[in-house]
């Protein structure tokens, strides 16, 4: 009887300093997490804001995701949360997180319409765009999905020329404007390799509305005159012999020295774009 009252009392005690012990590790932490939140909101914004730029210069993004994120959480308001917006979605960009990047940019553009760097967040937005369209790069694989890897392209383009007609003097004007140009020769260039592919395939409809959408949308570029040739070839095909030959009266007038009008055969084969046609956009713009 007394063993047993004994061992009783033991587990009571052993209960209590359990329970001790659990309240004063739950009470440890409290202090810890107290404590680092006090040392994590003791910084001034400049203080976080320079700590996040830092980690940006050195490119360690992932850091500087953190800090800007973090200076805008704890203010929100001021020259130092206007600029570490800007400087976040850059190291979104950098850390390829494309569309968290496109939308702080587009979240900013509308915070602060007054901004000194509101031409850089224009700009950068069409680069962000620009960077993001690989499909360019590949070869021409004429289905939905690399009709659909167009958009990113199309995008560049549109973030490109509205920040051109917004901010014509800007420093960064004359890249874009450089960027614009190689864009729409390679949407010209795509629509032109779809079009041989069809033709190819002997779908000489589809060819031609390729061909149209060169001729119509995409007028000075590089394009145009093979183009023009797989247009009259097409319209042959379907034996529809008075546009096959309006359309040559007008590769005559325009490209007389064309290698389709001295009886050469048009080269189908889909080309690999080359990433040296990039060569003028290599380094990354700061």
């Amino acid at each position: 009887m007394f063993i047993k009252v004994v061992i009783n009392l033991m587990r009571k005690i052993y209960t209590i300093c359990l329970i001790s012990a659990l309240m004063f590790s739950i009470n440890a932490c409290k202090k810890d997490s107290k404590k680092e939140s006090v040392e994590v909101t003791k910084y001034s914004a400049e203080t976080l804001y320079n700590k996040a730029k830092k980690a940006m210069e050195l490119g360690i993004w992932d850091n500087a995701i953190l800090g800007f994120k973090n200076l805008r959480n704890q203010y929100p308001f001021g020259r130092y949360a206007e600029q570490g917006s800007v400087d976040l979605a850059y190291s979104y960009y950098r850390n390829y997180e494309m569309d968290l990047a496109i939308s702080t940019l587009d979240r900013f553009i509308k915070n602060y319409p007054a901004h000194e760097h509101l031409d850089y967040a224009y700009y950068l937005k069409g680069l962000i765009y620009f960077e993001n369209e690989r499909g360019l790069m590949q070869r021409v694989k004429p289905d939905d999905s690399y009709d659909r890897n167009q958009e990113n392209a199309k995008q560049a383009f549109v973030a490109f020329k509205t920040f051109v007609e917004k901010f014509p003097h800007s420093t960064y004007a004359a890249d874009a404007e450089k960027r614009m140009i190689f864009i729409r020769n390679r949407l010209a260039a795509f629509e032109l390799q779809v079009a041989k592919y069809y033709l190819r395939r002997k779908a000489y409809v589809a060819a031609i509305n390729r061909c149209k959408q060169v001729l119509e949308t995409y007028q000075k570029t590089d394009s145009v005159a093979d183009t023009l040739a797989v247009m009259i070839e097409s319209y042959r095909h379907l034996e529809q012999q008075e546009l096959a030959t309006s359309n040559q009266q007008i590769l005559q007038e325009n490209f007389p020295n064309h290698s389709y009008l001295q009886g050469e055969e048009l080269d189908l084969e889909s080309k690999l774009f080359s990433f040296k046609d990039l060569w003028i956009f290599s380094k990354k713009t700061e």
